[in-house]
């Protein structure tokens, strides 16, 4: 199964740090039609908005429905710290909340199980999974776990410590709380996508392997200064990812979306 993966795009009417965000998700999209018209699943796991306006998610829904990207193909969507929960729903009424008004739901997939979570806590940047969210997905993990079907999470928060002091003050709050509920489920649990860092991420938590890949729009630098208050940024290049899932085998590739006119192609004589 061939997924993409994209986050933190950002739609908003002006720039930000200087960058375009509607332009350069366009790009992205633009990029995904035209590379990978063989990909099962499209995911974006959150920040959708740059500020949780009504006219952004009206602008992206529109981007959406004028793109090839219809049917299974469409992307399914996850919110971010960035989003606003309620005007979200409004313009994506389709999508589905669980019994909390939670933005959180399955669906079964050739793969497996694909898990889209909601790590939204209104008016913070940090996340948070509370105990009604951590009840929802232990039912959901121990049903994959008796049907001995493999369970794929998406979410927007990092569920743990990356080691860059201004990405951990924002992550899951309860991160504790997670972890222990992740770990019990390390055998039913085959990999976790994120977002929300703005940077290339891989490695595992209690075992369990997880990749996220840059923000389309301000990609950051990860900084190991210590220093929470510091966040660096420029003219580096976004990218998503294209994720192979291959019965135990999973392969993440990154794609620097805006770098391809540089490739040079070497042909066999």
């Amino acid at each position: 199964m061939k997924i993409i993966h994209i986050s933190d795009i950002h739609i908003h009417p002006e720039p930000i740090l200087g960058l375009d965000p509607v332009a350069n998700f366009r790009r992205c999209l633009a990029h995904v039609e035209d590379n990978h018209p063989d990909a099962d699943r499209i995911i974006i796991t959150g920040d959708l908005a740059h500020r949780g306006l009504a006219e952004s998610y009206a602008q992206l829904r529109e981007m959406l429905s004028a793109s090839s990207l219809q049917d299974e193909r469409r992307p399914r969507l996850l919110i971010g710290n960035h989003d606003s929960r309620e005007a979200f729903l409004a313009a994506f009424p389709e999508v589905a909340t669980d019994a909390n008004g939670f933005v959180q739901r399955t669906e079964e997939t050739g793969a497996g199980t694909f898990v889209y979570l909601d790590t939204v806590d209104a008016g913070e940047h940090s996340g948070r999974y509370c105990a009604a969210r951590r009840q929802w997905l232990d039912k959901v993990l121990a049903a994959c776990r008796a049907a001995s079907r493999p369970a794929w999470l998406f979410m927007h928060h990092n569920p743990t410590a990356v080691h860059v002091a201004n990405a951990d003050r924002i992550g899951i709050v309860d991160e504790r709380e997670m972890k222990e509920l992740l770990s019990a489920y390390r055998d039913t649990i085959r990999h976790m996508f994120f977002g929300h860092c703005h940077y290339t991420l891989s490695g595992s938590l209690s075992g369990i392997p997880f990749s996220a890949p840059r923000s389309t729009n301000h990609t950051c630098w990860p900084d190991f200064s210590g220093i929470a208050e510091r966040m660096g940024y420029g003219e580096l290049q976004p990218n998503y990812n294209v994720c192979f899932l291959d019965g135990d085998d999973v392969v993440v590739h990154s794609i620097d979306f805006l770098d391809e006119e540089k490739v040079r192609w070497l042909a066999d004589k």
